[in-house]
């Protein structure tokens, strides 16, 4: 068999393709990048703050049937939280600020349409000079190319127990996404955090529950 009879085999037979999600967002976005934010700024968005110990095992059975959470602790930053133990934890190889991301993706080897159904992405931005979190509002951040569909920041809204703001919106690229941001600014650090769900638009609904939990388990130190 020659060099080339096998390196096609190869790549016929290869058992995970990333989908456009996946590529988008844990390989590296275009949409998803530094710009979001003005320079300085790191945000995030993500739902009210609950302690993990609230989060149990039968979150959603209809998608997430017998599966356990495991605990996620950034003990630079302070940062915990919980997430599903049949979703996928990557740190490494990350960009636009990701620092961990979760995502459910769609394992069958004999399908080569393997897709990310939903992904929980949690980033980390400096905060620029003097930022408070009676400051922090959408204005902040860079939202081209979006197209919001509603945003919020009131008393109910927070993350890990600090003041949050929340943006839902749609994302118009090589394919539609639908997008949750939750973004806290985090006095201790003076870092601004966010916590990212992002799903095709028909999937959104689907697995918004579990990335809620995941979202509202989020623990912050200060």
């Amino acid at each position: 068999m020659t060099t080339i009879s096998l390196l096609l085999l190869l790549l016929l037979f290869s058992p995970i393709l990333y989908s456009t999600i996946q590529k988008q967002l844990v390989a590296g976005s275009s949409h998803n990048n530094d710009s979001r934010a003005s320079p300085a700024v790191i945000v995030g968005t993500g739902a009210a703050g609950a302690e993990p110990k609230n989060i149990t095992s039968n979150i959603n059975t209809n998608i997430n049937k017998n599966s356990t959470f495991l605990a996620y602790d950034n003990p630079d930053f302070g940062i915990k939280l919980l997430y599903p133990s049949n979703w996928t934890k990557q740190e490494d190889n990350l960009r636009h600020q990701t620092i961990v991301g979760f995502s459910l993706i769609h394992e069958d080897i004999y399908d080569f349409a393997n897709t990310t159904l939903a992904e929980v992405d949690l980033r980390i931005y400096n905060a620029p000079q003097n930022e408070t979190s009676a400051k922090f509002d959408i204005g902040q951040i860079n939202t081209a190319g979006e197209v919001i569909v509603t945003h919020y920041k009131n008393s109910s809204t927070t993350l890990g127990g600090l003041p949050a703001l929340k943006i839902i919106n749609y994302y118009y690229g090589d394919v539609t996404q639908k997008e949750m941001q939750v973004w806290t600014f985090v006095p201790n650090k003076n870092v601004i955090l966010e916590m990212l769900y992002i799903a095709q638009p028909s999937k959104y609904s689907l697995y918004l529950p579990i990335a809620e939990k995941m979202i509202g388990s989020v623990v912050i130190s200060h």
